[in-house]
């Protein structure tokens, strides 16, 4: 502070010098008088004036001095207030990088959300399509329960009645007569009956007796019932091997089928049966023939899109 002001003291005084060629100075006593030559206007200096910046420089070295004074008998280690001003330095830095980082986060949160909310949009859409009431046509997919299993027919050798002589017998392989078939095929929607099932049945009076039709509502929500006509394929071979029927589906996306299975079989020609001996120069061949066969089957199908939708 000090020398600032002896700076701007300085300053003046040039200023003075610089205007000694227009001035005339005149002392008297405790006074200063500068008269201009070109202008009648006096400008006069009080020596009180300069002697009170005097004592303002004074008193603020004084404050300097105490102030150090009390900054050296307070025992302040400045290599420790450097020390934790470097530490609280890294904190800060610390901090920034911190809040950097969640920024960081907070975009890619942003991000993964919004690619969630795509998936949750497109599995509301798979979910809609699969519980969609009104849909007329379904794959479904399932088991077929057919009466009549696949005849496999060999030629076995078994002891003739003469002795060291073999006899040619034919034999099926598949014995019973059930078998199981992996199917797959579509149902068209004929009669809707969800509001049959859906309702509350009351008692209803035919004739003098009072009949009450069986509750058919066992779920907290409504279900999808409806009758329709099946066509699937089953097999290895999916052109030879039909099945065709009414189908009826329950609680959304079952479906019960009872009706024909059309398929191409080898059989044996007229003639010939289980257990019958053939000539020793005949093969299975010479014996056997394709043949369209109609047999009864039952099937159990689930819904194609609520297996699509559950595999999610």
């Amino acid at each position: 502070m000090r020398r600032v002001l002896l700076g701007l003291i300085f300053v003046a005084l040039l200023g003075v010098a610089a205007r000694a060629q227009d001035t005339v100075r005149v002392v008297v006593r405790d006074t200063v008088t500068v008269v201009r030559r070109d202008t009648v206007t006096l400008r006069v200096v009080d020596s009180a004036a300069i002697k009170m910046l005097q004592d303002k420089l004074q008193l603020a070295d004084e404050k300097d001095q105490f102030y150090k004074s009390i900054l050296s008998n307070s025992g302040v280690d400045k290599t420790k207030l450097e020390a934790d001003r470097d530490h609280y330095r890294h904190i800060v830095d610390s901090l920034q990088a911190q809040v950097r980082q969640c920024e960081l986060d907070n975009v890619r949160k942003e991000e993964a959300n919004k690619y969630l909310a795509q998936r949750a949009k497109d599995a509301e859409g798979k979910v809609a399509e699969a519980t969609n009431k009104k849909k007329k046509v379904r794959a479904i997919q399932g088991i077929a329960m057919r009466f009549f299993r696949t005849p496999n027919w060999e030629v076995r050798l078994q002891p003739a009645e003469t002795t060291g002589t073999y006899d040619k017998v034919l034999r099926n392989r598949n014995a019973g007569n059930i078998e199981f078939d992996f199917v797959t095929g579509a149902s068209v929607m004929l009669w809707d009956l969800t509001k049959y099932f859906n309702k509350d049945h009351e008692s209803r009076q035919i004739g003098e007796t009072n009949i009450k039709t069986p509750e058919l509502r066992k779920f907290d929500q409504d279900f999808a019932y409806d009758v329709g006509i099946y066509v699937g394929f089953g097999g290895s071979n999916l052109f030879k091997n039909f099945y065709v029927g009414p189908s009826f589906r329950f609680v959304d996306f079952f479906y019960l089928t009872v009706g024909f299975n059309v398929a191409e079989y080898t059989v044996l020609v007229s003639g010939y049966e289980e257990g019958h001996t053939i000539g020793a120069s005949q093969t299975i061949d010479d014996v056997t023939a394709k043949a369209w066969l109609m047999k009864p089957f039952v099937a159990l199908s689930i819904d194609l899109d609520f297996l699509s939708y559950i595999k999610k």
